[in-house]
């Protein structure tokens, strides 16, 4: 099943994302000669819910000290920032999208993570990782423009370690019908691809997981009210249009037409 490679890089893709990264804090009056990893999670978050639900999910699969860890659609490398500074994790970070990738390595590097950290394009499909190379894969609101679930699944369980654990949000369709777009990640459904939550823990049975955690997250893409500081948040790396986009996600998780999912499964 081809993926739809080019429509997401579009979509993802632009130019001087580290430049506009960097201009947004100093505009906020942020220290950008001594940059941290806690400055970027204002704008380095690209999924619904944010650092906290970075957090949670760190919660949920038991991230410890020392892990290997691949961040499998590492966007500029928020997730992965977080994971090597807060539970010294060694990291590795893999994005479609090759701009992601530039700027994620450019911000590691900024706050000191370059060494923990290592950086390489490609699909999630098609690691290039030897077989129980990982702890922990780690995958935020990736999969919905995945379609070949089942290749990523099996990717998954092919770089774990038996035991090591796939960590995982997704939006999953409800019974209410298709969700409005233009969506995060996806401006029309030609590329985006929730399936329902029954088909993705399916999937993830199928390919030899074991699910330990499977809990709802609210409202998909944040809640009506919650905005980062004016010139900050993720829009500065996902587009002007976000705005648009995270309202009618919020709007189809509140119909019933998109379901938040954090899943936590284990490879047997």
């Amino acid at each position: 099943m081809a993926e739809p490679t080019a429509a997401i890089q579009a979509l993802y893709g632009s130019e001087g994302l580290v430049e506009r990264i960097l201009a947004a804090l100093e505009a906020d009056g942020q220290d950008i000669r001594n940059p941290t990893v806690e400055m970027f999670q204002h704008v380095d978050q690209l999924h619904g819910g944010g650092l906290a639900q970075t957090e949670v999910l760190a919660e949920l699969a038991g991230v410890t000290e020392g892990m290997r860890v691949l961040d499998a659609g590492c966007g500029i490398g928020g997730s992965s920032r977080y994971l090597a500074h807060n539970h010294r994790c060694t990291v590795a970070a893999f994005d479609v999208t090759p701009e992601y990738v530039a700027a994620a390595e450019r911000l590691n590097a900024l706050c000191g993570l370059d060494g923990p950290i290592s950086t390489r394009q490609g699909s999630v499909t098609d690691l290039p990782y030897a077989d129980g190379s990982f702890d922990l894969v780690w995958c935020q609101n990736v999969s919905m423009n995945v379609a070949d679930k089942a290749r990523m699944f099996a990717e998954a369980h092919r770089v774990l370690v038996p035991g090591g654990r796939y960590a995982v949000s997704h939006a999953a369709c409800g019974p209410a019908g298709e969700p409005h777009y233009p969506l995060p990640w996806a401006a029309n459904p030609s590329y985006s691809f929730p399936g329902t939550p029954e088909e993705f823990l399916e999937g993830l049975a199928a390919a030899g997981f074991r699910i330990l955690e499977n809990r709802g997250e609210g409202a998909v893409g944040g809640k009506r009210g919650q905005r980062p500081r004016p010139g900050l948040g993720a829009g500065i790396a996902l587009g002007e249009d976000l705005r648009e986009r995270l309202l009618n996600s919020i709007r189809s998780g509140e119909e019933g037409r998109l379901v938040g999912m954090l899943v936590v499964a284990e490879r047997g």
